[in-house]
């Protein structure tokens, strides 16, 4: 049997098992298997907006082939441990903070490496094969959701209500989930590691006081930020989607937000109650419309969904959207010039941070993800707002920069402009003597 990706793409030969099911564990232990979930988180880590998570992502890449081959080791020997987590609680205006789970590397590299085996088992890639959920698999994603609205719309969709989830993640039934993916498989190491992978330890309990309730400690819930939190939650909502499909009504997901289209406000607010009526028994709730995460009304009228403002005819960034990354830009650029002030005196800490050249190779890795993530919206004027906004940013960044040059020495220039001084190359003490033979 070869197994499908989600989105009906097939893994690749190392990736495939015999049905039944068996001998996970031993796929999930291969070098293959753990380098390509290393590149994965890799690369979302690489453009994170923590400073910490990218540095813990350098320090990993530079000893990768060591701490790749320790925990093959652990995992094939039957030693390894996930590693307690820190809980941080992300604060939020007007809002009760969110609550991220940040994981060791070596916890999120076996995380995505179960994601990516559980993915390739045809029963989930079933479930992932749902048209109208877009959210968490592979090759979908918000172009898709837009595609889908103009599909319902021209099928007659006059009439929207879209609302999201409440506190979804932390909410999420997770024995209910594990029971439906222990069905396909009878490795029984590979299920109780799968059990640990979605369970929350935090090593910041007691510091984080009452907002610790906040986090998935207990039975309910999984960590926002874990690569299979996206799976469980699509798992847990596979029977929403069949059931509230159909019948005029679309209903499009992505994990926790969703958007119900109709062809009038009474069959779209009955499909909305019934939404409700099956959220309630898994032990969910979803936003009424008029509450700030929800709203309802009549197509033509526009809405937002999944950050685009959406009118006949026309689809761009939400007004939110496109501040965001104002300030995304701006606080880039601040930190790139802190960084760069510090980096004169040379000190090593600092060579592995982001300076002049480094600012700009970032700020433009965050705008080509942008540009992507918003590249199917035909309403090109608020690109043009953004980009004169991110040249006002840059100019003053580079009057910065220019005054630090300025006074600064030829070694200090080349530390400014993000360019390695080989004489700032600490000495490493010279290894032991090799033993006899070797």
């Amino acid at each position: 049997m070869t197994l499908q990706q989600s989105g009906g793409d097939p893994v690749s030969p190392d990736l495939q098992a015999e049905e039944p099911v068996s001998g996970l564990m031993r796929l999930l232990c291969k070098r293959q298997t753990l380098f390509r979930a290393w590149r994965k988180v890799r690369d979302n880590g690489q453009h994170s907006l923590s400073a910490e998570t990218r540095d813990e992502i350098n320090k990993f890449e530079a000893e990768s082939a060591r701490r790749l081959n320790m925990l093959q080791y652990h995992l094939s020997h039957h030693c390894f441990e996930f590693r307690a987590q820190q809980g941080i609680a992300k604060r939020r205006p007007g809002k009760r903070p969110r609550p991220i789970v940040v994981a060791a590397i070596e916890n999120r590299v076996v995380q995505r490496a179960i994601l990516d085996i559980l993915q390739g088992l045809r029963p989930i890639c079933e479930v992932l094969s749902t048209r109208t959920s877009v959210g968490g698999i592979k090759n979908r994603g918000r172009e898709h959701a837009m595609s889908l609205v103009r599909e319902a719309t021209n099928n007659g969709a006059r009439y929207f209500i879209r609302s999201d989830i409440e506190g979804f993640f932390t909410k999420i039934p997770r024995a209910d989930v594990l029971s439906f993916i222990a069905q396909f498989i009878s490795d029984p190491e590979f299920l109780d590691l799968v059990t640990k992978a979605t369970d929350t330890q935090l090593a910041n309990l007691h510091q984080l006081g009452d907002e610790a309730l906040l986090f998935p400690i207990e039975e309910r819930g999984v960590a926002q930020g874990s690569p299979l939190s996206p799976l469980i939650g699509n798992i847990l909502l596979r029977g929403f989607d069949s059931k509230l499909n159909g019948r005029g009504i679309t209903c499009i997901r992505y994990i926790d937000d969703f958007l119900l289209l109709g062809p009038n406000e009474t069959v779209v607010k009955k499909a909305f109650r019934n939404a409700q009526d099956l959220l309630r028994g898994m032990g969910l709730q979803a936003y009424d419309p008029g509450s700030e995460k929800a709203e309802a009304g009549r197509v033509e009228d526009g809405f937002d969904f999944l950050g685009c403002a959406i009118s006949p005819g026309l689809i761009q960034p939400t007004r939110s959207a496109r501040k965001k990354i104002v300030i995304q830009i701006g606080s880039i650029l601040v930190e790139g010039s802190r960084s760069t002030s510090a980096s004169r005196g040379g000190a090593p800490r600092f060579m592995r941070r982001q300076r002049y050249a480094q600012t700009l190779v970032r700020l433009d890795h965050v705008l080509l993800g942008w540009a992507h993530a918003y590249a199917f919206c035909n309403g090109r004027q608020s690109f043009d707002g953004i980009d004169r906004a991110v040249n006002v940013e840059m100019g003053a960044f580079r009057r910065r920069t220019d005054a630090m040059l300025s006074r600064a020495s030829a070694a200090e220039s080349r530390r400014i402009l993000g360019v390695r001084n080989l004489t700032d190359t600490p000495i490493v003490p010279l290894p032991d003597a090799p033993g006899p033979g070797g």
